[in-house]
């Protein structure tokens, strides 16, 4: 199936315009599914490092064939219930994919079973998840995360064991200690991806994004009056006096991650230090007007050194947007979730042998 290239309406080049727009016509009256999929499952999974936390998982499975399935990572202070998440899996169960709906820690659903906080780097958590879909959901499975959720997902392609040991360690609980003998994933897609996690913090702090930041940052402070980022930071009264992201990620988020400080954790979990190590093919995709990450990064890395990689910039798209003309393929105008559809229906077809869920 040939691709459609992305086409935004002349109107609709803005950055800005691309960003908001696909968010605000979920206003429109039957734009969101009223029930995502034929079965809704709640799990509730428990973290990797033991401390008592937990993850909460909205499965959507097939019982009367057999499926791979697609695990779908949401960004920054979003939830498994985020316009992007339940339209991408609206179009993903319509093509017949198991799909799965992820709550990073203490974030929606899950936002009161744990007591402590995700991070840009905590691939623990996927891992955690994607271990149970391939017990329970189907053995073949793609990842799919978004934003913040994108760098997740490029770490946890490449990173190796003791990256995973440090972050359980951090937590508070016992390293495992085994190698990573596969990834799970077969195939994955990351969108919007801050490659550069400092460059993306200084975009984000740019007077151009004060708004994004200011929205994010009213949900972080919900998040620091519960004391999810642990006993050794501010208390939120020191929100106050803060004008700026970094300041937020070098007084809580880096401490509760077991970092020193900022610089130090934006240098170990930016997603650009784990893209050599990648074996398993996957696509990148990402808007050079992003407002919210910095270009240069991508526009840096040497995308022909991994030919298993399929990194697409596009001109135009802003963040998690891709506002395009109508089409008989996206009708809803969003072209980033036919984007993801075609990629994974080609893996899906490309695959040999057919799958084989897991009893239960």
């Amino acid at each position: 199936m040939e691709l459609i290239p992305f086409d935004p309406p002349f109107y609709a080049k803005n950055a800005h315009f691309q960003t908001v727009a696909t968010h605000l016509m979920q206003k429109l009256p039957g734009y969101v599914p009223r029930i995502v999929g034929l079965v809704h499952e709640t799990a509730v999974v428990p973290t990797l490092d033991g401390n008592g936390d937990k993850l909460v998982l909205h499965v959507h499975r097939f019982h009367d064939h057999d499926q791979p399935a697609v695990l779908l990572v949401h960004g920054l202070e979003g939830s498994a219930d985020s316009l992007y998440m339940i339209k991408t899996a609206e179009k993903l169960l319509n093509a017949g994919f198991h799909v799965v709906r992820m709550n990073l820690r203490s974030c929606g659903a899950g936002r009161t079973l744990a007591n402590t906080v995700y991070n840009c780097g905590l691939t623990i958590d996927l891992e955690a998840a994607l271990e149970f879909m391939r017990r329970h959901v189907s053995r073949a499975i793609a990842l799919v995360g978004f934003s913040l959720g994108s760098n997740l997902t490029v770490k946890f392609m490449g990173e190796d064991r003791s990256e995973r040991d440090r972050q359980v360690i951090a937590k508070g609980g016992r390293p495992l200690r085994t190698r990573i003998k596969d990834r799970i994933a077969e195939v994955f897609c990351a969108i919007s991806i801050p490659l550069d996690v400092y460059a993306s913090c200084e975009f984000l702090d740019s007077d151009n994004c004060k708004l994004y930041r200011e929205a994010f940052m009213k949900d972080f402070r919900k998040k620091i009056e519960n004391g999810k980022f642990g006993p050794n930071v501010p208390d939120a009264s020191e929100l106050d006096t803060i004008t700026n992201w970094f300041e937020i990620d070098h007084l809580y988020t880096a401490p509760s991650a077991g970092f020193k400080g900022a610089v130090e954790y934006y240098t170990a979990c930016s997603s650009k230090n784990f893209i050599p190590t990648i074996t398993s093919p996957g696509l990148l995709l990402h808007s050079r007007d992003d407002p919210l990450i910095d270009p240069r990064t991508w526009e840096e890395t040497q995308w022909q050194r991994y030919p298993h990689l399929t990194a697409e910039l596009t001109e135009h798209g802003g963040h998690l947007g891709w506002f395009a003309h109508k089409h008989p393929y996206f009708s809803d105008r969003r072209w980033m979730d036919y984007r993801i559809l075609h990629y994974l229906l080609e893996w899906k077809d490309s695959r040999k042998i057919k799958v084989k869920r897991v009893s239960r």
